[in-house]
């Protein structure tokens, strides 16, 4: 079982909030998150890079939501690096777990990773 699929605590788990918290706010408009992270997975499967477990965790992101997530301005660093790995065809989910969740979950983050990709394959 992956560590996304694993559901067991999330009943006593309390949402994290840090003090940079105000990074990144979790869209409440469902339509859009799911529009957005369609796109996300669409690219993804597409490069080889959607994780085995990212179907069963985005059918429980509805759950998550909140759970100990929370974006630092260092997650942007990473896009570039995870992009790499997806155009190689590498599971980002595996390698980058906490990436991943993230990109699942805020809008602004996903929206700069697709950007990132889109840049990757101009110059392929």
């Amino acid at each position: 079982m992956s560590h996304f699929t694993e559901t067991g605590l999330w009943h006593i788990a309390k949402p994290y909030e840090s003090e940079q918290s105000n990074l990144g706010v979790i869209s409440g408009n469902q339509s859009s998150l799911s529009t957005d992270v369609q796109a996300l997975r669409r690219k993804l499967k597409q490069l080889h890079a959607w994780p085995e477990a990212g179907d069963t965790f985005l059918d429980l992101l509805e759950q998550a939501q909140g759970y100990g997530v929370t974006l630092v301005p260092d997650d942007y660093e990473w896009l570039a690096q995870v992009a790499d790995s997806a155009c190689k065809g590498e599971d980002i989910g595996s390698r980058y777990p906490s990436i991943f969740q993230k990109l699942l979950t805020y809008a602004d983050l996903r929206e700069k990773f697709l950007q990132t990709l889109h840049i990757r394959s101009m110059s392929v």
